[in-house]
């Protein structure tokens, strides 16, 4: 693979994997800086909806300008936008920047796509090359993001992408330098065909489906199962190894229509099982996470390559898709970010009476009972809208060994309740997702046939 290839390749994986590299930091964002969960969804919201709506501008740009030039001047505006965000000690600035960073973002990536095929030696192997950068990306952002976040700051993941970008950028000098030679950039410039509108809508409604698979896991893992940034990026790790290995697969002789419809399949199943979940047990979420990992690269490839076949120049239907993606990821987290919050606040309270019910039915006495009544509403207090670890009300446990038993037994039933609401406050939303995903098999069955331009 050529240096300028890689380059390309690197910038879009980089770009489109801050589309979700915040998604382990969120919880950690949201305490530091003080806001609600609704506030700091908008760090992911509108970094994804600028990116849709900047990304046709910046492709026609890239046509124009030159799309070395785009790239090279997307990739500085992506650098300094992360330094900001890194520097940032308020939701207000943090957001800002991420619109900023999002807009340098687009000009790359879409720039990115007109000049592979140079390089790539087709414009279907850069096509191909492009979404699956772009697939991995995604998938590797929030295991990476929960990794830096546990063992250095939320804010060292935008401060590592500086000398990223700035790394990249220094590679591609030399392409946009020839670029600027007179007479290099009128030839790219060719009348559009139409989008593939079938394929697009169909990008839309998993990339919907995926907002689920990629921002409520890690919350239920950190807010309703307590993990830590570190512990839930290994688990969330899953999703980018089946990704990686289900890219690997030769299938590019499968119809694209085919290798979509199975990926829709596999991403809705990994998602049905998430909202079926029977407990907070980990080792559950495995299976659904690799079925979610397939079906995000067989779906996101297919369906890109789709989009982009026979259709020229490919900056400006590359531009289609990444507004496509990116607008369903934004209208993923609007519809169910307030759906789960929702849950959530009425599964606490079921929780907690049913916790109420379990402490008067104890053996322990009233003194004991109040005491420790007014110990768990402090600690349910203190912890917010996070679901709690109610042992250290539990502290300092009874002498007697019976009461001590009581004690420990009353604890983990009350624990056992707080998982079990934590748990199925997902449910419904892990569900909507799966229907998400499902309605993009109409989609692709339109896309099936469709002439290509």
């Amino acid at each position: 693979m050529s240096r300028t290839r890689t380059s390309l390749t690197l910038a879009v994986g980089l770009v489109l994997a801050d589309s979700s590299v915040v998604v382990l930091a969120l919880p950690e964002i949201y305490r530091e800086l003080d806001v609600s969960v609704g506030a700091v969804t908008w760090v992911l919201v509108a970094f994804n909806l600028v990116l849709a709506a900047s990304a046709l501008p910046a492709a026609h740009l890239a046509r124009r300008a030159g799309p070395a030039r785009v790239t090279c001047a997307g990739l500085a505006v992506f650098a300094v936008a992360s330094l900001v965000c890194g520097l940032a000690g308020g939701i207000g600035l943090l957001i800002a920047a991420r619109c900023v960073q999002a807009v340098g973002g687009a000009a790359a990536i879409c720039g990115a796509l007109e000049l592979l095929p140079a390089v790539s030696g087709s414009e279907r192997e850069a096509a191909v090359h492009w979404a699956r950068a772009g697939t991995i990306g995604a998938a590797l952002g929030p295991g990476a993001g929960g990794v830096l976040t546990e063992l250095i700051s939320w804010q060292s993941i935008f401060l590592l992408q500086v000398p990223m970008a700035a790394v990249l950028l220094a590679a591609l000098l030399g392409a946009a330098r020839r670029e600027a030679r007179p007479r290099a950039i009128e030839a790219e410039i060719r009348p559009s065909g139409r989008p593939h509108l079938p394929a697009n809508a169909a990008l839309a409604l998993v990339s919907a489906a995926l907002a689920a698979a990629l921002f409520l896991v890690v919350l239920l893992l950190i807010e309703g199962w307590r993990m830590s940034p570190i512990a839930a990026a290994a688990t969330v790790s899953v999703v980018p190894l089946a990704a990686f290995a289900t890219g690997r697969l030769e299938l590019d002789a499968i119809d694209g229509a085919a290798r979509a419809t199975a990926g829709v399949l596999l991403l809705a199943g990994g998602l049905a099982a998430l909202a079926l979940l029977p407990s907070a047990t980990v080792l559950a979420t495995i299976a659904p996470q690799l079925l979610v990992g397939a079906g995000l690269a067989l779906t996101l490839e297919a369906l890109t390559e789709e989009a982009l076949e026979g259709r020229a120049p490919q900056a400006i239907h590359g531009g289609w898709t990444i507004a496509a993606r990116h607008l369903g990821v934004v209208a993923g987290l609007l519809v169910l970010t307030p759906l789960f919050t929702a849950d959530l606040d009425s599964q606490r309270a079921d929780a907690e009476q049913a916790g109420t019910a379990a402490l008067l039915d104890s053996r322990l006495d009233s003194t004991e009972k109040i005491a420790l009544a007014q110990r768990l509403g402090e600690r349910l207090e203190a912890e917010g809208d996070k679901v709690p670890v109610l042992a250290p009300a539990f502290e300092p446990l009874p002498e007697d060994p019976d009461e001590r038993a009581d004690a420990v037994e009353l604890r983990a039933r009350l624990q056992d309740e707080l998982d079990r609401a934590a748990t199925h406050s997902f449910s419904r939303s892990f569900g909507v997702a799966a229907g998400f995903a499902l309605a993009a098999l109409g989609a692709i069955a339109l896309a099936r046939g469709r002439p290509s331009l």
